[in-house]
């Protein structure tokens, strides 16, 4: 039975995937999941470099325009201190500075804003004297802010810049009065962005060619650990294999070998009690006979004595000769058992409770399982072990602590039968007293030789417990 079982839950166990498949799927997994992941921090950190290269860029011709304004513009533009426009001699003089070099080749176009979106100069003359509405870039220049971008150039202002079709940046410089400080005009300029879009081009192209190349050396050397580690794992795996075969293989043999022993244990049970039981027959109808026998014939010769010395004597030897002949028959019901194939547990129990009250004239409490779960058939060493553990239990109960408070209880489990023999006697110390008849070592021997288990619980002063518990496989 344990065999089969054995066999059918190895047949039924899924087949665990090979090591090389277990390192495949590591490898595929780590690919797949380690690309998307580099992919997209690849995809981050060049976005945030390119943006920081292309601020710091801008940043930096920003300065680069403050300065030329400063430098050129503004002392022009100190008369928008007393004055809402400029004259046109300033007019004409910004217009003859900003159209020839170095300004021409850095400048396309250049504005300047007064308060409430006054414009008091363009080299586009048309604009002059014109109002229009501040945008958020003008309005913080206005407030003292230095800033550039690339602009769309969809304002209405932005037309001549728009036809030129070229990348323009679009730079705002405060234009600050040089007596107090203040913000007396905003320069509105158009840097010629072409050189500047080569340059961010190349600087992207680097900025992502160097996170590209980073990143790929990472993803290879974290790829190669991994490799490294799936191959580990993969020998490793291949060794738990065999190893789980091997312990597999024994444990098989091991179940094998387990239920062939314990058919054995029953087997050797059954001729034992056969032999016990063929023992007891031939003391019975050899020695006890002839004892019997040998007591009648002295008895004979007892009442035939001549002297009341004599007959005194013979009937010393008489109540010798009774007492081996009641020893000798004793013995045949101790190691005779009554017909038990084919019965109940609760038969069993009820025979040896029975056959014990009989010997002891000592009554037995019986507390078990309720309705008809003990009216169960069970093999037949079952029922040998049975018996025998509530023949040697209660007479051990019986020699030290005289039968009282004698309780037998029984119960039947789903995998299992349990017996327990309990009194209230003097107790003792488990493991340090043997009590009579095979003991308490006895007993677990026969138990555990059938693959049950036998516990003794027990305090002086407070009574003895012994308990049996066998399993029930292989009968229903």
């Amino acid at each position: 039975m344990a065999i089969a079982d054995a066999l059918d839950s190895r047949a039924t166990t899924p087949p665990r995937p090979g090591p090389r498949r277990a390192a495949m799927l590591l490898h595929h997994k780590f690919a797949l999941t380690g690309s998307v992941v580099t992919l997209i921090g690849m995809l981050v950190i060049g976005h945030l470099v390119s943006s920081r290269i292309q601020s710091s860029v801008v940043r930096n011709s920003a300065i680069s325009s403050a300065v030329y304004m400063e430098s050129f513009i503004a002392p022009l533009s100190q008369e928008l201190v007393a004055s809402a426009a400029l004259s046109p001699e300033t007019i004409a003089r910004l217009d003859r500075m900003l159209s020839g070099p170095p300004l021409s080749e850095q400048i396309y176009s250049s504005k300047i804003w007064r308060k409430g979106g006054f414009l008091a100069y363009s080299t586009d003359s048309d604009l002059i004297g014109r109002t229009f509405e501040p945008g958020e870039d003008l309005k913080r220049a206005w407030k003292g802010e230095l800033s550039a971008s690339f602009d769309e150039l969809e304002d209405s202002e932005n037309l001549r810049e728009r036809l030129a079709g070229l990348p323009l940046l679009e730079v705002y410089n405060p234009i600050h009065s040089i007596h107090t400080g203040e913000v007396i005009a905003v320069a509105e300029v158009y840097l010629d962005a072409s050189q500047l879009m080569s340059d961010l081009r190349a600087a992207r192209l680097e900025a992502w060619s160097a996170v590209a190349a980073v990143t790929a050396a990472t993803f290879l050397a974290l790829f190669g650990i991994v490799r490294v580690g799936g191959l580990t794992i993969a020998r490793q795996n291949r060794e738990l294999s065999a190893r789980l075969d091997e312990l597999s293989r024994i444990s098989t043999q091991n179940a094998g070998l387990r239920e062939r022993a314990r058919v054995a244990t029953l087997r050797a049970t059954e001729i034992n009690e056969r032999y016990m039981r063929r023992v007891s027959a031939e003391l019975h109808d050899g020695p006890a006979q002839a004892l019997a026998l040998a007591s009648l014939r002295f008895a004979s010769l007892v009442r035939r004595a001549s002297t009341a010395e004599s007959q005194h004597e013979a009937q010393e030897l008489k109540d010798t000769l009774d007492d081996a002949l009641r020893d000798v028959r004793n013995l045949c019901h101790g190691l005779a058992l009554p017909e038990l194939e084919g019965r109940t547990i609760a038969e069993t129990l009820e025979m040896a409770i029975g056959m014990h009250e009989r010997r002891t004239r000592v009554q037995v409490g019986r507390r078990f399982s309720s309705g008809k779960a003990l009216g169960l058939t069970a093999p037949h060493p079952i029922l040998i072990c049975l018996y025998r553990f509530l023949q040697e239990g209660l007479m051990n109960g019986f020699r030290h602590a005289g039968g009282k408070g004698q309780v037998v209880e029984a119960r039947l489990d789903p995998g299992s039968v349990t017996v327990s023999v309990t009194d209230n006697g003097p107790g003792f110390v488990p493991g340090e007293t043997n009590i009579g008849g095979l003991g308490l070592s006895g007993l677990r021997q026969r138990i555990e030789s059938i693959g049950g288990e036998f516990s003794v619980e027990s305090h002086p002063g407070l009574g003895t417990r012994l308990t049996l518990t066998l399993s029930r496989d292989g009968w229903s």
